[in-house]
């Protein structure tokens, strides 16, 4: 029998998954595991590598297990991961620190320097540009002893090849890569004076990255020579796994931060708010906008709110926490009887830049239930979901339906918010839970030559055939919902920036 596989990791934020597919992408086994997110008062946020390649080990242990198939059976590996991360290592790649991951926002100062030397205006503390820049100024000893600047999924696969590179679309999400010559960026470098010989070799998310060493491979409990195919970030992954490949077509995500992505054929400058990206097929480009928390908002909900009577309860009625909480939101009426939810609750990234805003419950009175705050809190997500769709109507790119994948979308009940608060009919996907690692495993496909492109990969990914449709007698209420919502930002915002130490123009 001559049937292979191909192993995914999907390295999020919260942990990551190990998935074993087929060749159709179809899901055979998967393991998870998870590790913490270290948090300052400065707005650092920062993961141990060394505990995502413990992660990465132990899920593939555990799925091989699961699956009980050879290792010999594996014909590549690949992988999604989260990105706009920042780790210095040194020349034989270990880790100088821990990673400043895409949540750190304490790069503020460094953020106003590019952007008042570059111009670019889309350069935040979230983003490696400032991140990098941050290190050169509050840890030069660290600086000094770094080889290369990576992003998480470089440093994993440097521990799985002794290579090290970056796929292009993660490189186009750092701001000092261009993302149209498709080359690391002068005009930016030169500004943060970091030398290019500080940053990994740039290539195609179909590329061979290289192969398993002896060491990575008993490690994993995999085969020595195993090729490691690039895959890319978790965005441009989830629009292979989504299905939302061909231009035209857009997918919204709903993990613990959430994204509107739409996939377009030619290359479209930023428009302010949204972004432009390289998407993993080389022929195609992406437009789209992320916020930082939306289910998010729901686990600190969960974490902070409900109670051990609300798991028993839960638990009497045969749910999940969560289906228990859609219930208590389902016997609120649309609007929440005007509770509103503003889910910035660690900065914003689309379609405002702001690090600094906070998010909050308004016009919260003594009516209102824990049923009212959970609608109020899937609104509010729904609300700031509604305003990133419009702005990339904005820049041209219509979207009259999206395909949904990710935690947020094995929820039929939030699922009919978001159609009814956007506007946008909701396609749901088949295990949208696992859209990103499939996504990586038909890139590592492709890169295999198992397919001859990505419009041949399109047509494996299959819908459960639920849609929501927008309910048009809802209108009124989130209209008027989405105004207030949209009125409350800049107070808020106004709030947190005034908190912002002053910037400082000199490296």
């Amino acid at each position: 029998m001559n049937e292979s596989f191909i192993i995914a990791h999907d390295l999020g934020t919260s942990g990551t998954k190990a998935v074993l597919t087929d060749m159709n992408g179809t899901i055979i086994a998967s393991a998870e595991s998870h590790y913490p997110v270290y948090y300052s008062p400065d707005g650092g946020a920062e993961q141990d590598p060394e505990e995502w390649w413990k992660a990465i080990v132990e899920t593939t242990h555990n799925m091989m297990r699961t699956a009980d198939i050879a290792p010999e059976k594996v014909a590549g590996l690949s992988m999604s991961a989260q990105m706009v991360g920042t780790l210095p290592v040194d020349v034989d790649g270990k880790p100088l620190r821990r990673a400043m991951i895409w949540l750190d926002a304490r790069a503020e100062a460094e953020a106003e320097f590019l952007r008042n030397k570059t111009g670019f205006n889309h350069i935040t503390g979230k983003s490696p540009s400032a991140k990098v820049l941050w290190i050169m100024r509050h840890e030069p000893d660290i600086y000094a002893r770094t080889h290369k600047m990576l992003d998480c999924k470089d440093f994993l696969q440097f521990r799985m090849t002794g290579v090290f590179a970056t796929d292009q679309g993660m490189a186009g999400a750092t701001s000092y890569f261009n993302r149209q010559t498709r080359s690391w960026w002068p005009l930016v470098l030169d500004a943060m004076e970091l030398p290019v010989e500080k940053l990994p070799e740039p290539i195609s998310s179909t590329d061979i990255v290289g192969e398993l060493t002896a060491k990575a491979a008993t490690e994993l409990g995999l085969v020595e020579g195993t090729p490691v195919i690039s895959g890319g970030g978790d965005l441009p992954c989830a629009v292979i796994g989504s299905g939302a490949i061909s231009p035209g077509h857009s997918h919204l995500y709903l993990g613990t931060s959430a994204w509107v992505i739409a996939s377009t054929k030619e290359f479209i400058s930023d428009v302010e708010g949204i972004f432009a990206s390289i998407g993993i097929d080389d022929q195609s480009y992406l437009l789209g906008g992320e916020m930082d928390n939306a289910g998010g908002c729901t686990k600190w909900f969960l974490e902070n709110l409900m109670g051990k009577e609300d798991e028993a309860a839960a638990a009497e009625a045969g749910k999940s926490i969560f289906q228990y909480m859609d219930q208590l939101a389902a016997e609120i009426p649309p609007g929440a009887e005007e509770l509103i939810f503003l889910p910035w609750v660690w900065g914003e990234r689309a379609p405002v830049n702001d690090d600094n805003v906070r998010g909050g419950f308004v016009n919260l009175g003594l009516n209102h239930t824990k049923g009212h705050m959970i609608r109020a809190l899937l609104e509010g997500v729904g609300c700031h979901l509604r305003w990133i769709f419009n702005t990339v109507e904005s820049a041209g790119v219509l979207q009259k339906e999206a395909n949904v994948i990710g935690g947020g979308a094995t929820s039929p009940f939030w699922l009919q918010i978001l159609a009814d608060i956007t506007n946008i009919k909701l396609l749901q996907v088949e295990q949208p839970l696992d859209a990103c690692a499939r996504g990586a495993a038909m890139t590592a496909a492709v890169g295999l030559k198992y397919y001859k492109n990505f419009a041949e990969v399109e047509q494996t990914i299959k819908l459960t055939g639920a849609e929501f449709t927008p309910n048009q007698e809802n209108r009124e209420v989130y209209d008027t919902l989405y105004k207030n919502f949209r009125s409350l930002y800049s107070p808020l915002s106004s709030i947190g920036n005034n908190l912002v130490p002053p910037v400082n123009d000199t490296v």
